[in-house]
């Protein structure tokens, strides 16, 4: 007759000779990365001006993390959706858009040095829910254009920018992506617009 132990360690050789486990392990967590979309070559810009430009947001948007809020729940708690992140900041695809839309490679042609430089500041890049079944976006950035010869300031702008969107993961991803296009659209025009003055 088997005793208590021989039966427990029977029963372990047994489930690890047949490939189980009597600890079912976590699924591994599959992280989906989005960005703003692709940049469509039929409508590339125009070189424009040359210009510096520094895109720096707050600090609890540095990262990669997709924000929201449940405003009817809980408006000072911010929270994250676990399995889907920007490929980069939401400043560095910012970047990358006002550039495209400026006309301006990331290296400078030979003998056209800048003439200004453009600091673009975002605060607010996230989901907020006013219900379990509405959601919208926002976008909230300054913008100061200055002078790179004197560093004086040439203009400045505020963009609050805000759409509804469907109350999910890929409704913020959607809803953010085209906010961020329009964002950097408007923040090069602002740009050309002043310095063709």
């Amino acid at each position: 007759m088997m005793t208590s132990a021989q039966k427990a360690l029977l029963l372990l050789a047994l489930t690890g000779l047949g490939g189980c486990t009597l600890f079912p392990t976590r699924a591994p967590e599959i992280l989906v990365d989005h960005d703003f979309g692709p940049l469509r070559a039929q409508t590339a810009q125009v070189s424009g001006p040359p210009v510096l430009l520094r895109v720096k947001s707050l600090g609890w948007l540095a990262g990669t993390t997709i924000h929201y809020r449940l405003l009817y729940q809980d408006p000072t708690a911010v929270h994250v959706y676990a399995q889907n992140r920007w490929i980069a900041p939401p400043t560095a695809l910012l970047k990358a858009r006002i550039r495209w839309h400026l006309g301006n490679a990331p290296r400078l042609q030979a003998g056209t040095g800048p003439i200004a430089r453009l600091v673009v500041t975002l605060a607010r890049f996230d989901q907020d829910f006013a219900s379990p079944r509405q959601a919208f976006v926002r976008l909230t950035a300054t913008a100061q254009l200055y002078d790179i010869g004197n560093g004086a300031l040439i203009a400045t702008t505020t963009l609050n920018l805000r759409q509804p969107c469907a109350p999910t993961v890929s409704g913020a991803v959607a809803g953010l992506a085209r906010l961020g296009r329009v964002a950097s659209a408007r923040l090069a025009q602002f740009a050309k617009k002043r310095l063709a003055r």
